[in-house]
């Protein structure tokens, strides 16, 4: 009886054992696409933005979250499903190619991460972009001595604390000489150069900056100038900044189904502070000081520590104060967000970017304006 009883055990186990792995292979979603790469072919510089969907599907036998996508370049855009996609299901993954400025062949990569797989996947878009004749202002607005510059702020809008990641800027020579282009002190954390090195009047080229998140140890935005000297033949130096900002996140590959479902949610008061008409002294906003100030209300929702790791904003006449940066699940804070009306002299228009640990949604941005 007493063996009788102890098979009957042994069985129970191994049934629960295989149950259990049943279970888990139920768990594990899988993203697949039957497309990889796209190829546009010969698309017109002129005729602007060019797009294509990918149809992305869910093989395995649990949800699909996708929870971020980058790609190799900021001239690339994506758009996605931001609900879960059941087993079985698909659902669209959207990118967006900029041709302005890139006349020639080109072939950019974009990688979805996940809960599916290994984390993440990877396609691709091809095609060749035949330009257009444009005068050197229009696609290079802005200029440092003889060099003219597609832009001088530049911003990766997220990148995860293991990350490195690659912004290029295109430029060109506008003068009769050949220049050089330098790059003063730099933060640890950025490798800058361009190539090539010397370019001949009207000769096309690259800034490449590279970021090494690793470096930096910490979360949230980051922002910093870039010091660059253009020497012209037979010309003074000219000196000017690159303004660069990034912001750091989470790595949130790395959560398991189960921590999914015990994250944080922050949800803010709203995208837009609106002061109106800037007040001289009198009416509905406050007027402490000589400065107005609002507020944006944010409220954890989830079922974790909300972490706010930095709340900025990169024009220099906005201050943001106050907020706690740890709230506890169903706790609130608010930011306060102050102004000095004489230093506004047109209409304003800026972001508050919010940095925090939710994975649905890291990077937050509240627009703030003001009529003068």
């Amino acid at each position: 009886m007493q063996k009788h009883l102890e098979f009957i055990c042994f069985i129970a186990f191994v049934l629960s054992f295989i149950l259990n792995l049943n279970i888990k292979a139920q768990s594990v979603a899988q993203i697949s696409s039957s497309e990889l790469v796209y190829n546009f072919g010969n698309i017109n510089e002129e005729d602007g933005l060019a797009s294509h969907v990918f149809v992305v599907e869910n093989t395995g036998t649990g949800p699909l979250v996708i929870t971020r996508i980058t790609a190799s370049c900021g001239c690339t855009q994506p758009e996605w499903s931001k609900e879960p996609i059941a087993a079985g299901k698909t659902g669209n993954v959207k990118i967006t190619y900029n041709p302005k400025g890139r006349p020639g062949p080109f072939y950019k990569t974009i990688t979805i991460y996940s809960n599916g797989g290994k984390g993440f996947y990877n396609l691709a878009i091809k095609g060749n972009v035949i330009g257009q004749s444009i005068k050197p202002d229009f696609l290079y607005p802005y200029n440092i001595g003889d060099m003219k510059i597609e832009m001088k702020n530049v911003l990766i809008s997220s990148i995860h604390n293991e990350e490195t990641l690659t912004e290029r800027i295109s430029i060109t020579n506008s003068g009769k000489t050949s220049f050089t282009v330098h790059f003063g002190k730099l933060p640890h954390y950025l490798a800058v150069e361009v190539k090539p090195a010397k370019l001949a009047p009207e000769e096309v080229g690259e800034i490449t900056i590279l970021m090494n998140a690793k470096e930096i140890r910490r979360k949230g935005r980051v922002v910093c100038e870039i010091p660059v000297t253009v020497r012209s033949i037979g010309q003074k130096d000219v000196d000017e900044n690159l303004h660069f900002a990034a912001n750091v996140i989470d790595n949130f590959n790395k959560l398991s189904n189960t921590d999914r479902t015990k994250v944080p949610t922050a949800q803010l008061s709203g995208t837009l502070l609106n002061f109106g008409k800037l007040p001289s002294g009198k009416g509905r906003i406050p007027l402490v000081g000589g400065k107005v100030s609002g507020l944006i209300g944010i409220t954890n929702t989830g079922r974790s520590t909300l972490v706010i790791y930095s709340a900025t904003c990169d024009d220099s006449r906005i201050d943001i104060t106050g907020g706690k940066r740890e709230i506890k699940p169903g706790s609130s804070t608010s930011l306060r967000v102050t102004m000095h009306p004489r230093e506004i002299f047109t209409r304003l228009e800026t972001l508050v970017t919010i940095v925090c640990n939710d994975p649905n949604g890291p990077v937050r941005l509240v627009k703030v304006t003001a009529e003068k």
